[in-house]
């Protein structure tokens, strides 16, 4: 039978599928057969006729995994499933086959992982949280909070010990800015340590991680490639708005490397400005085309320009939304990332602990 690790966090994008896969792929380098899990599918998505979950797919196929996506989650929380609930379905029938998918994993791998949700409350509303899935398979849990401040790291942690008592087994923190992991090594480790509470890793944080790639901007925000349609692959790392004077945007401009500048079609003096920096992609809002001039200069120095129907406020809320998620849909940014938990992560504790 194989040794299972749930992962969860307390609040979102905290970085479990990253630390699944980092893990997994540190797991099969140590000649281990892993396996994977998602007992709660929350982004739903079709292959072929069967449904899936985005996040699983993603980790099979980062994993080489055998198993078909759609036996990776035991359950798929649909808005078909969650009528069927309003209606009056009995949610304890619903996680009947998780014990059953868990045991047969169990069966055909040495390490098993189980990804939780993206909170410790996602699917309550099918009787399956972090809480319900954890006291049913009586499985040890790593959870993985994001630095934000000192106080909230120590909120989650505490708040992840309150929920879990005996069945957390650790913490990774991710994400800690450059100018705070002096703390979090030589104050916070030591002191979660004579709590009891042991910290496996604490992950620098990389801007690079977050990055987008310029192909994810055209598909989000259905936009036509007027230049750079052979950048796709390449990373954005900042995004800004070109709303203001060109004097007030220059600066801004100049302090921020490999950026998306989103602004009206119409701005040319910003375009121009923005081409003169560290630009990776402009995208011009009110589906305004730009002058010639400017497609010129764009192509000269490599830049794409994308020509979206919104207007300018509209297209940077959708990227926000997709900007400070560690996405590793890119080999670069996959590979910096195990690097990442290659030298930050106690593996040999961990494995020591887990006694695999």
């Amino acid at each position: 039978m194989a040794k299972t690790l749930y992962i969860t966090s307390v609040v979102t994008f905290s970085g479990k599928t990253s630390l699944c896969l980092g893990l997994g792929l540190q797991m099969q380098a140590d000649s281990k057969k892993v396996g994977y899990l998602k007992p709660i599918g929350t982004q739903p998505f079709m292959v072929g006729n069967n449904l899936a979950d985005e996040d699983a797919n993603f980790v099979r196929q980062v994993l080489r995994l055998e198993t078909p996506a759609w036996e990776l989650s035991s359950v798929m929380v649909t808005n078909d499933l969650l009528e069927e609930i309003l209606a009056g379905k009995d949610v304890e029938t619903i996680g009947k086959g998780l014990e059953s998918a868990v045991t047969t994993a169990s069966e055909k791998h040495d390490v098993l992982l189980l990804e939780g949700g993206t909170s410790m409350r996602d699917g309550s509303s099918v009787g399956l949280d972090t809480l319900h899935v954890v006291n049913r398979l009586d499985v040890p849990v790593l959870s993985v909070t994001r630095w934000r401040s000192l106080r909230f790291v120590l909120d989650d942690i505490m708040a992840a010990r309150a929920r879990l008592g005996e069945h957390l087994f650790g913490v990774v923190i991710n994400a800690v800015p450059e100018d705070a992991m002096e703390l979090a090594n030589e104050q916070l480790r030591p002191y979660l340590e004579k709590q009891g509470i042991r910290t496996y890793g604490i992950l620098p944080y990389q801007q690079s991680l977050t990055a987008v790639t310029i192909g994810e901007i055209v598909e989000l925000l259905e936009a036509q490639v007027l230049t750079g349609d052979h950048l796709f692959s390449h990373l954005v790392e900042n995004l800004t708005v070109g709303a203001m004077t060109v004097e007030s945007a220059l600066p801004r401009f100049r302090r921020q490397v490999n950026k998306a500048v989103v602004t009206g079609g119409d701005r040319a003096d910003i375009q121009a400005a923005a081409l003169e920096t560290s630009t990776s992609v402009l995208v011009l809002t009110g589906n305004l085309q730009p002058s010639p001039s400017i497609l010129k200069m764009a192509e000269e120095r490599g830049v794409a320009v994308l020509l979206v129907r919104q207007n300018t406020i509209t297209a940077v809320e959708s990227i926000e939304k997709i900007f400070g998620r560690t996405r590793l849909g890119q080999a670069e940014k996959l590979n910096r990332f195990q690097a990442i938990i290659e030298e930050h992560i106690d593996y040999d504790r961990l494995k020591e602990d887990l006694d695999f």
